[in-house]
């Protein structure tokens, strides 16, 4: 009869992140995926008898802490996502680039390079936190084997804990928008249920050796979605949807909004998206979405 062993259980626990230099807390776990990719070795007698692995990355997913700093926004909204005017930039390069998960217990996972490829929804308002999910990948390390211990990640234990950095502040406020100069009756907007801002980001994939290593941005537009409180439905109706033939960005203008400690603008949008209710419990206007309409391509997110 087996014995009962518990040390052989691995109790998890929290962590911190550390992506080059900047420390990112999180508000719940942090999970590390392995995402291998295989290919069936062919057989003329059956089929999946066995694979060979031809790629791997990792996924590291989580939702940082309600923090409004400098380092916080360059980490997770990095201006070189949204404010390049030629697509094609690689978002690592050829040097590696280190991110860190290091857990309270000492166990720690260093990523050769890695780097973001989910930026967060930021909430900008009361009653829902700062940040939605947010993701890095881990590529292969540049001038690694693909038998190097470090190729991809290195696990230890030991390491040593201290969270003198956690940070102590929290973002959450507030807010109003003001849409062009205004266009009449986008003045001091408020949202019914806070405004939110969403990303549609494209990527191509860089690969070597039909090895995914690295992404290039090939475009980004930014939403502004939000229960528009503040402008008549005559004066929605006269923005929303427009005429046809008529492109998106002959009628944008900056969305700024603003709340105590936090400021926000989606350059050059335009309404998107919308739809009216006729309810006994429900507003009139619903959710309207403000889309990144640029005539030349440039800066299309303000964040301070």
């Amino acid at each position: 009869m087996p014995t009962t062993d518990f040390s052989k259980i691995t109790v998890g626990g929290p962590c911190k992140i550390t992506d080059v230099s900047q420390v990112i807390y999180t508000e719940g776990n942090v999970t590390i995926t392995p995402k291998p990719v295989y290919r069936d070795i062919p057989s003329s007698l059956t089929t999946k008898d066995d694979q060979i692995l031809i790629g791997l990355t990792y996924e590291i997913d989580y939702t940082p802490k309600s923090i409004w700093s400098a380092g916080y926004r360059s980490s997770l909204l990095p201006s070189a996502y949204t404010n390049f005017s030629t697509g094609g930039a690689r978002i690592i390069g050829a040097a590696n680039r280190a991110v860190t998960i290091l857990g309270a217990d000492g166990e720690q996972h260093v990523f050769t390079r890695a780097a973001l490829t989910k930026m967060p929804n930021v909430f900008f308002g009361l009653g829902k936190s700062l940040y939605g999910p947010a993701q890095h990948t881990a590529f292969l390390g540049s001038g690694k084997a693909l038998t190097d211990a470090d190729a991809f990640v290195v696990q230890t234990t030991g390491a040593s804990w201290d969270q003198s950095d956690f940070p102590t502040g929290h973002q959450e406020a507030e807010c109003q928008a003001t849409w062009g100069a205004p266009v009449t009756g986008f003045g001091s907007m408020f949202a019914q249920e806070g405004f939110e801002l969403q990303h549609e980001m494209e990527w191509a994939d860089v690969k070597q050796g039909n090895i995914l290593v690295d992404k290039r941005i090939t475009g980004y537009r930014g939403m502004m979605v939000f229960k528009p409180e503040g402008p008549t439905t005559a004066q929605l109706i006269g923005q929303f949807p427009g005429v046809i033939g008529t492109r998106l960005s002959a009628t944008a203008a900056d969305l700024v909004v603003t709340g105590s400690g936090i400021s926000g603008t989606l350059k050059s949008c335009t309404p998107f998206r919308g739809k009216y209710n006729f309810d006994h419990k429900l507003l009139r206007h619903d959710e309207f979405a403000f889309v990144t309409a640029l005539a030349t391509p440039g800066a299309r997110l303000a964040l301070s």
